[in-house]
């Protein structure tokens, strides 16, 4: 994702900044309908002197049944306010993971020479045995587990060892990513994570900033994380390559995108409840002409995943919405992905709107198509804490599963509060104002 020029404004007390930006739709950036929301974000380029977090750009969309006109700009703040207060960078060391303790060499006589020790391995959580029956399906717009019944998912994104850029200056901690996942799916009750990766094109001071195609220890830690999350049942993770070096300007997926893919889907190929999500937000092409290119990119890079399942199981994958940050399904409702035949696909919408915008984003779209909502959440001036709340309603009763953005303290917005300075390892988890609604949600049957 790339970064355009942007607006702090200050926000109440949640401490989450939020950006406002205008991309001209029609030539004129001051005009209402080119006034766009922005959701914080890490900028690929940034070199993190502090384990902080930037963020690229948010539009709402342009399209004939949305009323664009309804969606007011945020309005200039007072001057920048300072940065919420970060740790110093020399202060801040992730706890690593402890190493187990070896073998001792066991005593013998002085005659007989000593065994070599045998080393403990570092251990890894025990996947529970997938039963044959976990593999989800789609049928026409529907997402079906294998009984048949509708699949309710529902939940948050969560963020790698990298931390939406915030614990990139230190040792990865896989067992923090645990503990959050935890914290989400044990007490929160979510059954649905979209896993975020997040990987740079230059390191600019980070110690953590590399593909997966060239770090096994980043896809090593990506595989711990997965395995804790299947001994919980139940559970089904995303995993989306949200940001990554190999995806174009625009947010499109390419050739090395592909390539990591297949990567991946080698690496989950067995696992049923494991989802591909192929890229975050596609951008701008506000009035469509790009559609086809975009669908073409993604149609290509599922076909990759297919290669690699062959004859096997077809996992789930999401393809995003083509234009709008992606917002936008039309293009998809006329012309559905065809690698693979088609099975298998579900359309991804990130909603940062007014209620007003639901039908077009996401209630029509799922009249014919299998949708989820990878990402949602307030962002003052464009989605009040009513539209969140009537979003999560409404995509129950359409039977749309849905993720909150983002479990998380420096990525707004959040949904839990930021309880300690930089990358916060193992502070308190409690929520924000957003984050309680959301959590209260999920206590709701569906």
């Amino acid at each position: 994702m790339t970064n355009i020029k942007t607006i702090l404004t200050p926000l109440l007390a949640s401490l989450f900044l939020i950006v406002g930006c205008a991309q001209p739709v029609n030539g004129d950036p001051a005009a209402p309908e080119n006034q766009i929301p922005e959701i914080h974000r890490p900028d690929p380029y940034q070199t993190p002197t502090e384990p902080t977090a930037t963020s690229p750009e948010r539009p709402t969309v342009e399209m004939s049944e949305v009323d664009l006109a309804t969606l007011q700009p945020t309005p200039p703040g007072p001057a920048t306010p300072e940065p919420a207060p970060v740790e110093d960078a020399g202060t801040v060391t992730p706890e690593p993971t402890p190493a187990p303790a070896p073998t001792p060499t066991p005593e013998v006589d002085a005659g007989t020479p000593a065994p070599t020790p045998t080393p403990t391995p570092t251990p890894t959580p025990t996947p529970t045995p997938a039963p044959a029956g976990e593999w989800l399906r789609t049928q026409g717009n529907k997402i079906l587990m294998p009984n048949g019944q509708r699949w309710h998912g529902r939940g948050a994104n969560l963020h790698d060892t990298r931390s939406c850029n915030a614990c990139t200056s230190g040792a990865p901690n896989v067992n923090e990513v645990k503990r959050r996942m935890d914290m989400l799916v044990d007490e929160w009750k979510a059954n649905f994570i979209r896993l975020d990766l997040e990987s740079y094109a230059t390191q600019s001071g980070r110690a953590n900033w590399n593909s997966i195609r060239v770090d096994p220890a980043y896809l090593a830690q990506v595989k711990e994380i997965i395995a804790h999350g299947m001994t919980k049942p139940g559970l089904r993770i995303m995993i989306s390559l949200w940001i990554d070096p190999s995806h174009t300007a625009n947010g499109w997926p390419t050739a090395d995108t592909a390539a990591t893919w297949r990567i991946l889907a080698a690496a989950f190929k067995d696992e049923p409840r494991v989802m591909f999500g192929l890229v975050n937000e596609p951008q701008a092409n506000f009035n469509g002409a790009l559609d086809a290119q975009v669908w073409q990119a993604m149609n290509d890079t599922v076909q990759a995943i297919r290669d690699v399942e062959g004859n096997g199981p077809k996992h789930l994958v999401a393809v995003q919405g083509t234009r709008g940050w992606s917002r936008v399904l039309d293009y998809y409702v006329t012309h559905p992905i065809t690698a693979g035949g088609g099975e298998n696909i579900i359309y991804e919408t990130h909603v940062y709107d007014a209620q007003s915008q639901f039908n077009a984003l996401f209630g029509r779209p799922s009249q014919t198509l299998p949708v989820i909502i990878g990402e949602f959440g307030p962002a003052p001036g464009f989605m009040s804490m009513a539209d969140t709340l009537a979003l999560m309603q409404q995509a129950r009763q359409l039977e749309v599963p849905h993720l909150a953005w983002t479990f998380h303290q420096r990525c707004p917005p959040n949904l839990i509060e930021e309880t300690a300075p930089g990358c916060g390892i193992n502070m308190p988890l409690r929520p924000t104002a957003w984050g309680q609604q959301f959590k209260d949600e999920l206590a709701r049957p569906w």
